[in-house]
């Protein structure tokens, strides 16, 4: 037997390494934003995040770190907004809740896909939560315990399209601060957000929100690997080389980079 042949370490297989499949697929999808089919399965570009392009706000115009505060005030709030997210094997959910004189007045929670990431909903949350802000005059604080999302608001370089719509949001009404909170625990208002976050897995609506494409090149890759794999048992030749490597892997085999 031939190991190049038909082996999943070998130049010959049938299947295109994962690695050429996997880029050919992105591009499309992810550039271009078009449809991309593999075998039996097709992705499109509306179930995954697009990257924005070109310049958002011009630096002289991004001026939003007078409303963005990383010194939270630890003493306990008889208001404001407080978001949270929450994530496990199965589903994530998002969600926030308003609190006034100590107690909650209006709330907001939503199921999302287990493929999407703890910072889509966190940015989310916080989305929602500004929207419901920008139409009151007075001024509101949002308190968030996601760091990585006030980072990202304050890049003004970020492509990510959420993220831009909030910049846009926070730029045009300056009465919206927000504010990040180290630990929610022992604060009603983030406590609040984090059970409604907890609670939107199991109980909240479906919400749609694209794919990252972290992920489409997971699904991608797990096509490709399958369809190698199937390949890889069924074929004709390289049958002394299964019985020894039954399983074929993206690690590097034989001389192949890792995918």
């Amino acid at each position: 037997d031939n190991p190049n042949r038909c082996s999943p370490s070998g130049h010959r297989s049938s299947t295109p390494p994962p690695t050429n499949q996997t880029r050919s697929n992105l591009y499309r999808v992810a550039r271009a934003r078009s449809s991309s089919s593999f075998f039996t399965l097709i992705f499109s570009p509306t179930d995954y995040e697009s990257k924005s392009r070109g310049i958002h706000i011009y630096p002289h115009n991004f001026l939003l770190h007078n409303q963005i505060s990383f010194s939270g005030n630890q003493r306990l709030r008889s208001q404001g907004y407080n978001t949270d997210g929450s994530k496990t094997d199965e589903d994530t959910g998002s969600a926030y809740c308003i609190i006034e004189n100590y107690g909650i007045i209006a709330s907001w929670q939503e199921k999302i896909d287990h493929s999407n990431t703890v910072f889509q909903d966190e940015i989310l949350a916080i989305k929602m939560a500004i929207e419901v802000a920008s139409s009151l005059p007075r001024p509101i604080k949002i308190w968030t315990d996601s760091l990585s999302s006030l980072m990202a608001i304050l890049n003004p370089k970020s492509h990510h399209s959420m993220v831009r719509e909030i910049q846009t949001i926070l730029l045009s009404h300056k009465h919206i601060h927000l504010r990040w909170l180290k630990t929610h625990v022992g604060y009603l208002g983030n406590e609040c957000a984090d059970q409604l976050a907890k609670e939107a897995i199991t109980k909240g609506d479906p919400f749609f929100l694209p794919k990252p494409l972290s992920y489409l090149k997971s699904e991608i890759r797990s096509a490709t690997l399958s369809t190698w794999q199937d390949n890889w048992d069924n074929g004709e030749t390289g049958r002394s080389t299964h019985d020894i490597v039954p399983r074929i892997s993206n690690k590097s085999v034989g001389g192949i980079e890792k995918s």
